[in-house]
């Protein structure tokens, strides 16, 4: 598992960003960080530990994204580490799933059939809809598909070895475009957890934020 500083510059108040599959930090670099020092996660592969320091913090605030959801809880979940809000994007804690997340069958041909040619049709997906695609296409990092294709097939692993790793969220937004984890599968999960935000968004939701603190009051 990878972790990066977005932003650290002594700020009382520490954002842990859970990333989604395959991406990088040019998802959310356009957001100000003035207000919050960011610690981001990602490229789910291995080493589920939090190696930064984040003692000293007077809060510290969870966003997780798509499958960033499931891989924050299952990094939290096993520690003591207190935090003050945490905030679902786009995806739930089952995250493969034929009524609460992914359908099976789709993730597995997803990591199956992985290709540049596949990545764009899936990234026009995620951003629902070619146009969207154009405008936001620097948002979407450099990754390489083999190392994004060696972390969705740990994921798989994972997920199908140890389904119980939760923690509480204070809100789920939910994006009624989202055409990766559909947002009945992602109600059925989220329904009777926490507090769901329903708003017009597909998958990839940073659209429609500017900075960090937009995200924390949801």
């Amino acid at each position: 598992m990878g972790t990066i500083w977005l932003n650290k510059t002594g700020n009382k108040n520490c954002i842990l960003f859970f990333n989604g599959w395959g991406m990088d930090e040019n998802a959310v670099n356009h957001l100000s960080t003035t207000n919050f020092d960011v610690c981001m996660f990602g490229d789910y592969c291995n080493n589920f530990k939090i190696k930064a320091n984040l003692s000293g913090y007077d809060k510290i605030y969870v966003v997780a994204w798509s499958l960033g959801v499931w891989a924050s809880a299952k990094l939290l979940s096993q520690t003591p580490l207190k935090i003050t809000k945490a905030i679902a994007l786009n995806g739930t804690q089952q995250p493969i799933d034929d009524n609460q997340g992914i359908l099976p069958q789709v993730f597995t041909a997803t990591l199956n059939g992985w290709s540049e040619r596949n990545r764009n049709k899936f990234n026009m997906r995620m951003m629902g809809g070619r146009d969207k695609y154009m405008q936001f296409k620097k948002n979407l990092g450099k990754r390489e598909i083999q190392n994004q294709k060696d972390e969705l097939s740990y994921i798989l692993k994972e997920v199908n070895y140890d389904k119980k790793a939760e923690m509480n969220f204070d809100c789920a937004l939910i994006g009624s475009n989202d055409l990766i984890f559909t947002p009945d599968n992602q109600f059925n999960y989220w329904n009777s957890k926490t507090r769901i935000i329903k708003t017009n968004v597909p998958h990839y939701p940073f659209t429609i934020f500017t900075t960090w603190d937009e995200i924390i009051e949801l």
